[in-house]
């Protein structure tokens, strides 16, 4: 909840434990918060250093726990400035959690080591620019915290994001090309136009935005804050830093084409997934109940991959999911952050069969709160996306089936009611009903496991 007020404001968000297992609970948000390079500052009481070997209770390295799902850790000691460094920490580039001890008489411990600034000058990258005829735009996610999104939607070229940057560009223009994930099968925009492109041109990408890290098979360039892990994969030709992107940026508005072709991809596509009562009707339903804006959260499961495609983000704060991590049971908590930074639009959290028990105490805080908040369980009784390898392996497949029982009681008992849908027309009704200042909902939608299992074929 805290890095994803950290993401929305662009300011570190905060959050707080207790030591020793205090720490130890807080790790999966660390986690969550590290995959998606959402700032955020964990504040923990700890041992001091030199506390007798008596003072055991609780007592744990917590150095060494959050080692690999921070940015570092601080000690706030006195009158030193950890606390200024940690947030700057947080905030920048990339992006990332960071740990500060309240504990006195300790060596603050040091941070780890600054990443590679990129830089390097644009005029290659350029002189590529002005000779193709072809050029595509991949964004990431540093294109939300640069303001990139403005120069996006004026261009003529198609424009790819990673998940991570879904909204960077107007999702419902028709130079969008939806998500990039590197895994995209026949029916998606990047197969279909990759291999007509003659530049890629990255925009803060980063290689853990994109399912698979590989070559281009064109000439490709880079414009990046820092060389993160890797980030050699995708083998460009230039890379440059980001301040002389505004040429770049120039340059590619001078270009024009393809735009007729994507459109008639995206159709494709959207036939696919709406040909069906199936997560991607239920997404085009639900986008269109709210023309006045809705914000969607998406847990992490197939119907997410669908969810990529299907939800046309306008903006860049109106849909947040777990794009790096795919880590699921994120969804809810990231939902009841959004909602209770931003009261203004409904919010939409769709989770599925996985995810939504992993943090269910915390809707109590939507119904404490009274939150805009509508909890959408995307159900096929199934853990679909290993029921498909189970059964192309010939596995069993009982433990990958549910047993049906239904989630409405116990939101009920929580304070949110709720109802289940089973087709188009009690998915309408269900939306009618709601009203988002009257606190939040919950609506359990039913599918067929079969088609659902199959539904990402040709997608992914």
């Amino acid at each position: 909840m805290a890095a994803t007020t950290g993401r929305l404001s662009g300011r570190a968000g905060v959050s707080l434990s207790i030591k020793g297992p205090g720490l130890a609970n807080s790790v999966p948000g660390l986690a969550a918060a590290w995959f998606e390079a959402f700032p955020v500052v964990h504040l923990t009481e700890a041992t001091p250093r030199k506390a007798p070997a008596s003072q055991a209770h609780k007592r744990l390295n917590h150095e060494a726990l959050v080692k690999a799902v921070s940015k570092g850790i601080y000690t706030l000691s006195g009158k030193n400035s950890a606390l200024k460094g940690a947030f700057a920490l947080a905030g920048d580039e990339e992006p990332g959690p960071v740990v500060l001890e309240l504990v006195e008489h300790r060596e603050a411990s040091k941070p780890k080591a600054e990443p590679i600034k990129m830089k390097g000058h644009t005029d290659d990258i350029l002189g590529l620019i002005r000779r193709s005829q072809r050029p595509m735009v991949l964004a990431g996610a540093l294109a939300i915290r640069q303001g990139w999104y403005s120069h996006l939607n004026n261009l003529n070229i198609p424009v790819f994001s990673t998940a991570s940057a879904k909204g960077v560009i107007d999702e419902t223009l028709p130079q969008s090309a939806g998500v990039y994930t590197g895994a995209g099968a026949k029916l998606t925009p990047e197969f279909q136009l990759f291999p007509k492109t003659d530049l890629i041109v990255g925009l803060g990408l980063t290689a853990r935005e994109v399912l698979a890290t590989k070559p281009f098979s064109c000439q490709s360039v880079s414009i990046a804050a820092v060389q993160t892990p890797g980030h050699e994969g995708f083998s460009f030709n230039c890379s440059s830093g980001i301040e002389g992107v505004t040429p770049v940026l120039d340059a590619l508005a001078q270009k024009e084409w393809g735009l007729d072709a994507l459109g008639r991809t995206k159709e494709i596509l959207r036939s696919y997934m709406t040909r069906d009562f199936l997560p991607g009707r239920v997404f085009e339903l639900i986008q269109d109940h709210f023309p006045g804006g809705v914000r969607a959260i998406m847990d992490t499961g197939y119907f997410c991959t669908i969810g990529e495609h299907a939800w046309a983000a306008q903006r860049p704060d109106l849909c947040l999911l777990s794009g790096q991590g795919r880590y699921m049971g994120t969804g809810l908590p990231m939902a009841i952050g959004a909602s209770l930074y931003d009261r203004t639009l409904p919010t939409i959290a769709f989770l599925g069969d996985g995810g939504v028990g992993m943090y269910l105490a915390e809707a109590k805080l939507a119904v404490r709160n009274k939150l805009p908040l509508m909890i959408i369980l995307m159900s096929d009784n199934a853990f679909a996306s290993i029921r498909t390898r189970a059964i192309k392996d010939g596995l069993t497949q009982s433990p990958l089936l549910m047993d049906g029982r239904s989630w409405v009681g116990c939101f009920a008992a929580m304070g949110i009611s709720g109802t289940k849908a089973e087709n188009i027309k009690e998915l309408s009704e269900a939306m009618i009903a709601w009203n988002p200042e009257n606190g939040p909902a919950f609506l359990e939608i039913v599918f067929d496991p079969d088609k659902y299992e199959l539904m990402v074929k040709g997608i992914r």
